[in-house]
């Protein structure tokens, strides 16, 4: 796990508004919304927030699940128009919120900075970040001469994470930039 003093998580994205009150729908990243529930404060940022400023806090009124996502009621945005304005925001929840991750598992944020090596043990890099996409996840990596390169984030290719040892053991799949 990163350092304790990474204040904020990115946990989810407000995907549309919810109701005619101005609560927001969040869609969590890790597919399972309970964990943003206990959230007192969120922070958006990114695409959306119309009038917001960048990485404003919010303090959380009430938070439920609704099918498969998070709903907020958020001091600050009580219409629905600003609930809308609000759509395609990046949330972020204080790591202290959040429940510590179960065995074999890890929040995104705490990859960056893991060094990645292929299976016959090379350095392929390090973690820059982790870019959520609509099918699956990409590692961005850091690899030699500071280049940059995106490997999908699926089993086909991604062997072993190993936190403890801040490590990511790769297969990288044939043609990509820096396959072995």
């Amino acid at each position: 796990m990163r350092d304790s003093t990474d204040a904020y998580i990115e946990a989810g994205q407000v995907i549309a508004a919810h109701g005619t009150a101005g609560m927001l729908k969040v869609k969590a990243l890790s597919g399972d919304p309970s964990g943003l529930l206990s959230a007192r404060v969120v922070r958006l940022s990114g695409k959306g927030g119309k009038g917001i400023p960048e990485g404003r806090e919010f303090e959380v009124r009430a938070a439920q699940r609704s099918g498969g996502c998070a709903v907020f009621a958020l001091s600050g945005v009580e219409t629905v128009e600003a609930a809308r304005d609000l759509a395609g925001a990046r949330v972020f929840v204080p790591r202290k919120d959040l429940p510590p991750p179960g065995e074999d598992e890890y929040y995104f944020a705490d990859l960056v900075g893991c060094s990645v090596v292929a299976a016959d043990g090379c350095l392929v890099g390090e973690v820059s970040s982790v870019v959520h996409g609509p099918g699956h996840d990409w590692l961005e990596i850091r690899c030699a001469a500071n280049e940059e390169a995106l490997l999908p984030f699926v089993s086909e290719f991604i062997r072993e994470v190993d936190m403890g040892g801040r490590r990511i053991v790769v297969t990288p799949p044939d043609g990509w930039p820096h396959a072995g």
